[in-house]
């Protein structure tokens, strides 16, 4: 694993730290969309797509939510990485929904590629939508 240092205090997350944090948040917020969808009497079809679009829409106010005013969802405290402004500064709610809304773009071509590379290919360990927001994500800050 790669080791970036910015900053004094500033070490980049890695992928695997990251990816860990996301499944977290991924089954957090899966699992309880999926109990509310569960809960309808509607036929399996339906409930598919149910859960597709709240999941897409509560995953992403979440993502926004908790790292523009934290700068953690709850997977990223888990694994103690935290998402800070390029200069170390909290990370914003607009720094948040810019690398929020770009996660759709990371997620090309398939699985998450475009954005593993990212972070793999920069010198701060960025994926597309750090980039676009000037956020960088760093572990062990509180």
């Amino acid at each position: 694993m790669r080791s970036v240092r910015m900053h004094r205090e500033l070490e980049a997350a890695g992928v695997r730290r990251r990816a860990v944090a996301y499944l977290v948040d991924l089954l957090l917020v899966g699992g309880g969309v999926l109990g509310v969808v569960n809960r309808s009497d509607r036929s399996l079809g339906k409930r598919v797509l149910a859960f597709g679009l709240l999941a897409t829409i509560v995953g992403l106010l979440y993502h926004v939510a908790f790292e523009g005013s934290r700068g953690r969802t709850v997977g990223k405290a888990a694994v103690g990485i935290v998402v800070v402004e390029a200069d170390g500064a909290r990370c914003t709610y607009r720094a948040a929904g810019i690398r929020t809304a770009l996660r759709f773009v990371d997620w090309l071509p398939v699985g998450y590629v475009a954005g593993v590379l990212s972070i793999r290919l920069t010198e701060r360990g960025q994926r597309l939508g750090d980039l676009a927001a000037n956020t960088v994500v760093v572990r062990g800050r509180r």
